[in-house]
């Protein structure tokens, strides 16, 4: 076990900070000036499915890739006919917090910059798959509807039956998921 001196000898002293993270891919992220050379769908995958959604502060363990299937889900029902691109865009709209984390919304809005950071990730990853961004708009609607249903679970007591799985299984139904979307996606648009 190392002491405390040593311990700090190994940091990077913060001027020296590149902007940059290492992930479970191996790859170097530069979250201020991503490249989609940088995306790795298994970095996504696993970022999402260990980050806690509202903070953590759920009765159980339910994470951003657990909230991202649900939006798809809630798409997928609400929705007559679902093209491959929104249904990949429903999967992907947090992705970047794969990258950066999920930031308490009531903080969020009091941090421009860590809003703009946030979107230039998420054009990168969208970019990647080839999806538009504006698919993002429509989304959206199905992101606010499944927020109110994890609001009223969690605090309210409702009955829907959300999915609370522990990291690994999230990780691995997620990762699926997302492998189908995307094939599908590129399948019908050849990308």
């Amino acid at each position: 076990m190392q002491n405390q001196n040593s311990i700090q000898e190994e940091l990077i002293p913060l001027r020296q900070l590149d902007g940059c993270i290492n992930t479970i891919s191996g790859k170097k992220f530069n979250l201020l000036e991503p490249t989609v050379e940088m995306v790795d769908l298994f970095d996504i995958a696993k970022g999402l499915a260990y980050k806690p959604h509202f903070g953590g502060m759920s009765p159980r363990f339910f994470s951003v890739a657990e909230h991202c299937l649900l939006v798809r889900y809630l798409l997928i029902k609400n929705t007559v006919h679902v093209s491959p691109g929104i249904e990949l865009a429903a999967l992907l709209h947090d992705a970047a917090e794969a990258y950066i984390g999920d930031m308490l919304k009531p903080l969020k809005v009091h941090l421009p910059f860590y809003c703009e950071v946030e979107d230039r990730i998420l054009k990168v990853i969208f970019e990647r798959f080839g999806l538009k961004v504006y698919l993002l708009k429509l989304v959206k609607k199905y992101d606010l509807k499944a927020q109110e249903i994890e609001y009223n679970c969690f605090f309210k007591g409702s009955e829907y039956p959300l999915k609370y799985n522990d990291p690994e299984t999230a990780l691995r139904i997620y990762h699926v998921e997302l492998q189908l979307a995307i094939a599908n996606f590129q399948s019908t648009y050849q990308v």
